[in-house]
């Protein structure tokens, strides 16, 4: 391997034997796409700004919710299922752990106290025995109505920078984001990546 100076005088590493079979150059940090629409100039510092946008994002609305959660008393996750069950009237622990992406057994944990508690109810499933159908209780529905004005002034301020049009298509591109973000995890938990390990690691 022979270090070459890039424009920003800093190590270009050249090396051979890569997966293309040719050589290549990269600076540092080495880009994290191969992606045409982010790479300017050899550089994706525009998806990794957007990567930090969406993470700031993220973090925020986890924090807003965390403050919903505790003013009703219940946990994060505890939270969304009760949202989840409010939107759907009655849902299973199945449908429940695909919209939020977790395990059927985090969800069987999490309702499970939600059911002590009396917040939810677990109905008879006619379509299917082997699950129940999860309903808010009189309680639960109380506690969401109570959260409502606190949850509305909060969503009024944070969206307020979106149209009806911005909020269409933002939602476009969320859905298509989405499903490309799993299947690049199907790519990456798949046989070919698992238990491996960077070379220096």
């Amino acid at each position: 391997m022979t270090k070459t100076a890039s424009r920003h005088g800093r190590a270009k590493h050249s090396s051979h034997g890569n997966q293309g079979g040719g050589a290549s150059e990269e600076g540092f940090p080495p880009p994290t796409t191969t992606l045409k629409v982010f790479l300017k100039n050899g550089s994706d510092g525009a998806m990794r700004r957007l990567i930090y946008s969406l993470t700031s994002l993220f973090n925020q609305m986890v924090r807003n919710r965390k403050h919903f959660a505790a003013y009703i008393g219940v946990t994060e996750a505890q939270f969304l299922i009760m949202t989840i069950i409010a939107e759907l009237e009655t849902s299973t622990v199945g449908e429940i752990a695909q919209r939020l992406f977790v395990s059927s057994q985090f969800i069987t944990i999490e309702v499970g106290d939600l059911v002590r508690r009396g917040i939810v109810e677990k109905l008879p499933n006619a379509a299917d025995r082997r699950s129940m159908l999860l309903k808010l209780s009189v309680r639960g529905e109380r506690l969401l109505h109570e959260l409502a004005p606190l949850r509305r002034m909060v969503n009024d301020t944070h969206w307020r920078s979106l149209t009806e049009e911005r909020a269409k298509l933002l939602q476009e591109i969320v859905d298509e984001l989405l499903a490309d973000g799993r299947n690049a995890l199907h790519e990456i938990e798949g046989p070919d990546f698992q238990g491996k390990k960077a070379p220096s690691a």
